[in-house]
């Protein structure tokens, strides 16, 4: 029995030790990640091949994207209530986190251009915090897409957070140092076999390789993507959002008509319009961009346009009343007179002016019931 007792001991023991030795691992690669972020260095020291998490390459041969699954919100510190689910994608030319889960949240996806890009770090909370002001954050962890939306208590959301921390640190490293990473995730090229020396018959020149589409990120107006249709009661509508493209500043137009650039770098610029008025109903939205070797991007939706509900007048006259006091023999300038002053309360057709003109209208009636009408 002595000798029982001792293993359970030992092995609760063993157990102890390595649970705290991996929690000492993980802390200090955490705390070695945000030094190197604190001090603003583009440089990072290659990790291990046991602590590197290997993104997702996709487009390898023409605009290449590491892909990480990942959870983020707006806060510092971990708010499991706050998290949205989705998809960090880091390019050459800047980073994007768009968002799966909960759909309610998919505005809060970000693009940052790299240049924009102040300060990139390791936070207290094991997130990865981006900010182009120092003041604004953006906080991302690495998480396996089949554990998007399970988080519910904050204490569950530190601890896979935690159990991130190496993919974390890999979307770091991706973003500080992009061509080391996608060095380390690109397959090698194959190794040519050897063989006899052939002289190979002429070639036919190949053509030049397509370039990429542009990418083209919408700011405003709020909720709006690619076939959705978005609700408004605002008689006016202005779209905002980014266009990029690595062959240089692209060209957008919004229904056809070029819309105002203002260039953020070389292969980004800012894109706005001139208000645009809104008919009731459907409003068919089309943006696109075009680089310099005519690839175009595309990007529809509609905005459903309410106008608001013009108020009733209490106090104005209807139709039949206008007629009651003609047939009651109430002089035509006199009810001109009282429609001027208490104004009407439906909207006048040809046919209703044609009824109130056989019940006596004059012309001078007709007038003010036509300026005392109700206009949208």
């Amino acid at each position: 029995m002595i000798a029982v007792h001792s293993l359970r001991y030992l092995g609760r023991t063993a157990l102890f030790l390595f649970l705290i030795t991996n929690m000492i691992l993980a802390t200090a690669a955490a705390q070695a990640h945000k030094k190197a972020g604190a001090k603003g260095s583009v440089e990072s020291p290659a990790p291990s091949p046991i602590e590197f998490t290997k993104p997702e390459l996709l487009n390898a041969d023409t605009n290449p994207t590491l892909r990480y699954p990942a959870a983020g919100s707006a806060y510092q510190f971990l708010y499991a209530g706050g998290l949205a689910y989705g998809w960090f994608d880091v390019t050459r030319t800047g980073i994007h986190f768009s968002v799966v889960e909960p759909a309610k949240k998919s505005a809060e996806g970000f693009y940052l251009p790299t240049w924009q890009i102040k300060r990139a770090e390791i936070n207290d909370s094991t997130q990865v915090a981006f900010s182009a002001d120092g003041q604004t954050w953006h906080c991302l962890f690495f998480l396996p897409r089949d554990h998007w939306s399970t988080l519910r208590k904050n204490g569950e959301a530190r601890e896979a957070a935690v159990a991130g921390a190496m993919g974390t640190a890999s979307m770091l490293d991706a973003v500080k140092d992009f061509d080391r990473v996608l060095a380390m995730v690109k397959p090698p090229a194959p190794v040519p076999a050897v063989t006899a020396p052939v002289t190979p018959p002429p070639q036919e020149p190949k053509p030049a390789a397509p370039s990429t589409t542009p990418l083209i990120v919408l700011a405003s107006p709020p909720g709006a993507g690619p076939n959705q249709t978005i609700e408004t009661n605002e008689a006016s509508l202005v779209v905002r959002g980014l266009a990029t493209d690595n062959t240089g500043l692209p060209i957008v137009k919004v229904n056809g008509v070029p819309a105002n650039i203002r260039p953020q770098n070389s292969q980004a610029a800012e894109f706005w319009t001139d208000p645009m008025p809104m008919k009731p109903g459907d409003n068919p939205i089309q943006i696109s961009a075009s680089n310099a070797d005519h690839a175009e991007a595309m990007v529809a939706f509609k905005v459903h346009y309410t106008p608001a509900a013009t108020p009733v007048n209490p106090k104005g006259l209807d139709k039949a009343e206008i007629i009651s006091l003609l047939a009651g023999a109430v002089p035509s300038p006199r009810v001109a007179e009282i429609v001027n002053q208490r104004g009407i309360k439906f909207s006048p057709t040809a046919d209703d002016l044609s009824e109130i003109r056989t019940a006596g209208g004059t012309d001078e009636l007709i007038q003010a019931i036509q300026t005392a009408a109700p206009h949208p």
